[in-house]
């Protein structure tokens, strides 16, 4: 059964609503931009964090024979 919705909007207030959905969208899509972006610094640093951790412990490594 296919249901049928319909809404009493005028042509300008089907043009506005228009309008605010893609404002909306615009900043939905910059915000997941700067989401993206950030995910890619957290990812850089934890990539240096694994590599200082490495480090760290090498040079234990080396200290504990010495």
């Amino acid at each position: 059964m296919e249901e049928v919705f319909k809404l009493d909007i005028t042509e300008e207030e089907a043009r506005r609503m228009d309008a605010e959905v893609e404002q909306m969208l615009t900043v939905m899509r910059q915000v997941n931009k700067r989401i993206a972006t950030g995910q890619q610094e957290i990812e850089q640093m934890q990539a240096e964090t694994r590599h200082i951790i490495t480090r760290m412990k090498e040079r234990q490594r080396v200290e504990a024979t010495v």
